[in-house]
């Protein structure tokens, strides 16, 4: 298989998104009580998955975004907007329906890192695939669960080298964009634990 190709199967499978509810899964398992768990996973679902994907489809066929990569660094200030909006809402239902405290400060990562890219992206495109695979990353590092941990790092550098071969981004676009996130989901996990 090409390697282009394969980088553009592994960008559109591992998406923020899909790695948002990944993570979601996760922390509802390991750390949630029973029904809780199926409400950190359902509320993932709909604000960090589904309503997200309907968004940049809708994006896609009104053309305010002209390509599923976003490449144009403008384009992206709207699905930011969404995506500040979209974290927001999952916070505010899962602390609504008092979930584990980590779960909904997994939320307020989702929402720094949303208010940190789009003011970024008024200067500088940076990566949202590397920093969406980030924050499973310094999520599971906080957690210290060693194997999960491994597995998130290798997923992180795939997705970053997806976004490499397919030359959406610079190195230094995906570095910084992997740092913002692992760094945001861990130093608000492990230090705002109030």
């Amino acid at each position: 298989m090409n390697l282009s190709i394969a980088a553009k199967y592994i960008s559109y499978l591992l998406i923020p998104p899909v790695m948002n509810l990944l993570i979601f899964i996760i922390f509802s398992v390991i750390i949630e009580n029973e029904p809780n768990k199926y409400y950190g996973i359902l509320i993932s679902f709909v604000f960090g998955l589904l309503f997200p994907l309907l968004a940049i489809l809708y994006f896609r066929k009104k053309g305010i975004i002209s390509n599923n990569d976003a490449t144009i660094k403008e384009e992206r200030n709207i699905p930011y907007i969404f995506a500040i909006i979209f974290s927001l809402s999952g916070l505010l239902f899962s602390a609504a329906v008092e979930l584990h405290y980590n779960l909904i400060m997994l939320w307020m990562v989702y929402l720094v890192t949303s208010i940190f890219i789009i003011n970024i992206n008024k200067v500088w495109k940076i990566s949202a695939h590397a920093l969406g695979a980030s924050i499973p990353v310094g999520a599971l590092y906080y957690l210290e669960n060693s194997q999960l941990f491994i597995v998130s790092v290798i997923i992180l550098f795939i997705v970053s080298l997806a976004r490499l071969q397919l030359k959406v981004h610079t190195f230094m676009q995906v570095l910084a964009g992997s740092f913002l996130g692992f760094s945001v989901s861990y130093i608000l996990l492990k230090y705002c634990n109030c």
